[in-house]
């Protein structure tokens, strides 16, 4: 091929070959990047559902203090005291 025959290829193909190239790279970097962004969605999603995992968390905590509090005999605390009295 000659020079000018080169010239005249890339003339012609140039544009579609470079963007072939940059489709290509393009393609490749968002497949080495996946496994970040997959990263950091799921930790956007866990800070999404954060409020509502919190709100979750105080209503279990809530209700494993009323069970080690007395309360006129119905808590977890009342009965083990029970159990104590009637052993000794």
């Amino acid at each position: 091929m000659t020079p000018e025959q080169l010239n005249a290829f890339m003339n012609d193909y140039g544009p579609i070959l470079w963007a072939i190239f940059l489709t290509f790279l393009g393609i490749s970097i968002i497949v080495r990047s996946w496994p970040f962004i997959r990263g950091v969605v799921k930790t956007v999603e866990i800070i999404e559902q954060l409020p509502s995992r919190l709100d979750r968390i105080e209503e279990r905590i809530e209700r494993v203090e009323k069970e080690v509090h007395t309360n006129s005999g119905t808590s977890l605390k009342d009965a083990v005291r029970r159990i104590e009295m009637k052993i000794k």
